[in-house]
C-alpha cells in the first residue's frame, strides 16, 4: 500500500512540476571585446527607436534572448538581456528591439561600457504583449458525398 502511495505522490509531483515549466528563456552573446566584472546596478536598455545615451560608450558583445511559451513577453525577454548584459559587465544595451509572436519573443541588442559617469537614460517603452491567442474562427460543416440514387435497370428495357 505504501508503494501505492509513493507512486502517486511522486506522479502528482511531476505533474506539479509539468504545468509550472510551461516556458524559458535562453541568452546567447557574440562577445566583441574581453567582458569585465559584472555589473552590479541596473544595466539601461536604450530601444532601438529612442536615441543613444550621450555619454562615450564602447562596444562590448551584441547579446540576444529568445523567450518560449510563457516567457514569450517583452518583459521577459528584456530582463534576460539586461542580465545577460550585467553578466558580461555591460552598463546599458542600446539598439535593442523586441519581436513578439504568440509562442516565442526575441531581443537583441549591443551590449556597451560607459566611458564616464553620467546620468540615468529614460526608461524605455516596452512594445505591448499580444495577449491571449485569438479564438479560431467557427468551423464550417465536413463535405459530405452527395448520395444519389442508382440508375434502375429494370426501366431501361421496357
Amino acid at each position: 500500500m505504501s508503494t501505492r502511495l509513493s507512486i502517486a505522490a511522486f506522479l502528482s509531483a511531476l505533474l506539479a512540476s509539468a504545468t509550472l515549466g510551461c516556458g524559458h528563456t535562453e541568452t546567447h552573446a557574440a562577445v566583441l571585446r574581453a567582458p569585465g566584472a559584472q555589473t552590479r546596478g541596473p544595466v539601461e536598455l536604450y530601444l532601438a527607436d529612442q536615441a543613444t545615451p550621450q555619454r562615450p560608450f564602447y562596444d562590448i558583445a551584441i547579446v540576444q534572448a529568445v523567450g518560449f511559451g510563457s516567457d514569450a513577453n517583452p518583459e521577459d525577454v528584456t530582463q534576460a538581456l539586461t542580465e545577460k548584459a550585467a553578466a558580461l559587465g555591460c552598463d546599458a544595451v542600446v539598439r535593442a528591439f523586441v519581436d513578439v509572436g504568440y509562442s516565442r519573443a526575441h531581443a537583441a541588442g549591443v551590449c556597451v561600457k560607459f566611458l564616464a559617469p553620467g546620468p540615468p537614460g529614460p526608461a524605455p517603452v516596452l512594445p505591448p504583449s499580444p495577449g491571449a491567442n485569438p479564438s479560431p474562427p467557427p468551423m464550417r460543416p465536413a463535405p459530405a458525398p452527395k448520395i444519389e440514387p442508382l440508375p434502375s435497370t429494370s426501366t431501361q428495357g421496357r
